[in-house]
């Protein structure tokens, strides 16, 4: 690395420009669009992944995953620490590599989010994309909640892999999945996996959207974007970023340990966790579809529990399961468990948690 600009150098930033601007770049287009060889796109690839800019991932057409030049650099600065007997020679190649990525490729990405506070990302391999660096810039924890009836299983050891990687850093991770998609074979062996690397899972009946907070100054969350298509908002205002954190360890405190049995309260006549879920939902005028979509279950399915639930309280329509469940006080929020049956986090969250 210790030569001047190139024409290599040259043709690794324009593919880094391309990268930057869309994730679903792939190799024949980028080529058709530059006008460019199988060996200069080659030349090109080989530059920017040596210097962290460009990162393996199966979750984009490309195979690869654009990264920031400030995670990049981080991830540089690192490695200078994990191998002092190279200190002399590894930090000359570091200074020309920041060099490089100030001088030619900062620009690039921080004219994209310069000045703003959020920053909307469509697509399922931008989003991919804007996960991965995410990852790449976590350093003490990362919190995330994860509605929904589950993911396909290529996503799931995508993801699997990037938890892997952050925790191998010792980066503290908490995470809370659906209930119902944690019960999931493929879902029940990733969150398996994911405990046995060091991270702490949490199941919940309901949770209120998809949520990733990295270290207290950025958060993704899941949007819709233009035409339904999936969308995320990435938010990097330190005030919005902590209201998300504190949603996540409200959402934190009520699941409940992964695997965890549930109480049996249908024998005291009251109703157990998901009947409750259902009844707070019915309460707020959701439909069966969207209650569904909250608690990762079929439509049939919320149509047997409001039955049942409509046959337990002798309602006669879903308007009035709602006024007598209120009447009932299965609608009171549940009691909190106390500090002796609670369970603690484990080894060293705590800390992370209060300083993240």
């Amino acid at each position: 690395m210790g030569r001047n600009a190139t024409t290599e150098d040259k043709l690794a930033r324009d593919l880094y420009v391309i990268a930057v601007q869309d994730a679903a770049w792939t190799p024949a287009a980028v080529c058709r669009r530059l006008g460019w060889s199988s060996e200069e796109y080659a030349a090109a690839v080989q530059v920017l992944f040596e210097l962290g800019l460009l990162v393996r991932t199966t979750a984009t057409p490309s195979g690869w995953a654009c990264v920031s030049s400030e995670s990049a650099l981080d991830h540089l600065l690192a490695a200078d620490a994990r191998h002092v007997e190279a200190l002399i020679e590894q930090s000359t190649r570091t200074r020309e590599a920041m060099a490089r990525m100030l001088t030619d490729f900062h620009p690039i990405h921080a004219q994209r989010v310069s000045g703003t506070q959020a920053t909307l990302v469509e697509g399922t391999a931008n989003i991919a994309a804007a996960l991965e660096d995410a990852a790449q810039q976590a350093h003490e924890e990362v919190v995330s909640l994860h509605p929904g009836r589950g993911v396909s299983a290529h996503m799931v050891e995508d993801g699997l892999a990037r938890d892997r990687r952050v925790l191998r850093r010792g980066v503290a991770m908490r995470t809370v999945h659906l209930a119902s998609s944690a019960a999931m074979p493929h879902m029940a062996a990733y969150l398996r996996e994911v405990r046995k690397a060091g991270g702490q899972v949490r199941t919940a009946v309901t949770l209120p959207h998809r949520l990733i907070v990295v270290d207290r100054h950025l958060a993704i969350v899941s949007a819709t974007g233009r035409d339904g298509q999936p969308a995320a908002v990435v938010v990097y205002d330190p005030s919005l970023v902590e209201v998300f954190r504190s949603q996540f360890e409200h959402a934190w405190a009520e699941a409940a340990d992964l695997g965890a049995a549930a109480p049996e309260e249908a024998t005291t006549g009251q109703p157990d966790k998901r009947q409750r879920a259902v009844l707070r939902l019915l309460a707020e005028g959701l439909t069966d579809e969207a209650v569904g979509r909250r608690l990762g279950v079929s439509d049939r399915t919320v149509r047997r529990l409001v039955g049942d639930l409509t046959v337990a309280l002798g309602a006669t329509s879903r308007f009035q399961v709602a006024v007598l469940a209120e009447r009932a006080g299965w609608l009171a929020p549940e009691p909190a468990e106390s500090a002796e049956t609670a369970e603690p986090d484990a080894p060293g969250a705590a800390d992370t948690a209060t300083a993240h």
